[in-house]
């Protein structure tokens, strides 16, 4: 027994009860302090943030199940993560790609179809040549690092030819054709001037539709058309006197004018999105476990909007025939 002052007397078991009811008391009070935290966490508006997204490799419609290639079905999935979150309010494309086969005309759409719905930054890091620089056009603003290599505006085609190798070995081809142009380039026979021309013809064609794009998006920013459409690289410094590119700088200062033109404030986050490859689409055949351009066979004729050329072509008997667009 307990005496207070005044005479009042408290049991110890009633003292008991009430450091028990207090103790309850402030468990309650901390449980729903918690759960009206979470409520708040999940309903509350989520803080509009700057979407980086990688963009590296070399562009063709099939990616290897180990390495890097950009392809039109992976920049749709990631792209559709970005334009289904309301709260992603700009996009800054990291791009470091030496272009790849037409399947950047493709990637250039999707980007695109991208900055009429989101603020577009690309940020070229390394390699922002031929497709890869094509595809970053469409966006409000290009910057690239001050070393990074830019421009090859044009497309370029490869002739691998078999013929003197077959001789050595004494194999023959007999090919039987419709109409003289249907075995363009074949590499069974000798390349004729015919097949040149024929296959310039492509290549113009493919560099004509390049060199418009270029005149859509950058318009009078390309200080000498001509010199560009020599299908040149410059550096990053050399591609903002041309007008190739806005200005030159780092990823943060990339990520700092998305900020800018989405109206955000200086403190927005900034934040990697990505699709994943998942074995599901391993085995649904999504994901391809051939190698693209750099490593695989070419093909009889190979039209390229790509620089440098892949290497693993040294040493194969080609022609290559260039763009002559200007």
């Amino acid at each position: 027994m307990l005496k207070f002052p005044g005479g009042l007397r408290v049991s110890r078991g009633f003292r008991r009860l009430l450091l028990i009811a207090a103790s309850l008391l402030v468990a309650f009070t901390l449980f729903t302090g918690a759960l009206a935290y979470s409520i708040s966490r999940v309903y509350a508006q989520p803080r509009p943030y700057v979407a980086l997204i990688e963009l590296s490799g070399v562009i063709d419609y099939e990616r290897p199940l180990l390495g890097g290639a950009i392809t039109p079905r992976d920049v749709k999935g990631v792209f559709d993560i970005v334009k289904g979150d309301p709260s992603a309010k700009a996009v800054v494309l990291v791009v470091n790609s030496p272009g790849g086969t037409q399947a950047a005309f493709e990637v250039y759409e999707l980007v695109r179809e991208l900055s009429q719905d989101k603020v577009v930054v690309a940020y070229i890091t390394g390699l922002g040549t031929s497709g890869g620089y094509l595809i970053v056009l469409p966006a409000d603003e290009i910057i690239a690092h001050p070393t990074a290599f830019i421009g090859s505006v044009g497309a370029v085609a490869i002739i691998v030819n078999y013929k003197g190798l077959m001789d050595k070995l004494g194999v023959n081809v007999t090919t039987v054709k419709s109409g003289d142009l249907k075995d363009v380039a074949s590499p069974y026979r000798e390349t004729t001037s015919d097949d040149i021309e024929a296959v310039r013809r492509l290549i113009n064609g493919v560099a004509g539709v390049f060199a418009e794009k270029v005149r859509e998006h950058r318009g009078d920013r390309i200080r000498d058309y001509r010199e560009v459409l020599r299908a040149g690289v410059y550096t990053g410094f050399e591609a903002e006197r041309l007008g190739l590119v806005d200005s030159t700088g780092t990823l943060e200062e990339a990520i700092k004018r998305a900020r800018e033109l989405a109206g955000l404030p200086g403190d927005a986050p900034a934040r990697w999105v990505e699709r994943r490859v998942s074995l599901l689409d391993v085995l649904l055949g999504r994901v391809s476990i051939e190698t693209p351009i750099a490593g695989r066979e070419p093909l009889a004729v190979e039209i390229l909007l790509m620089w440098p050329l892949p290497a693993e072509l040294a040493g194969k008997a080609f022609l290559v025939v260039s763009s002559t667009e200007g």
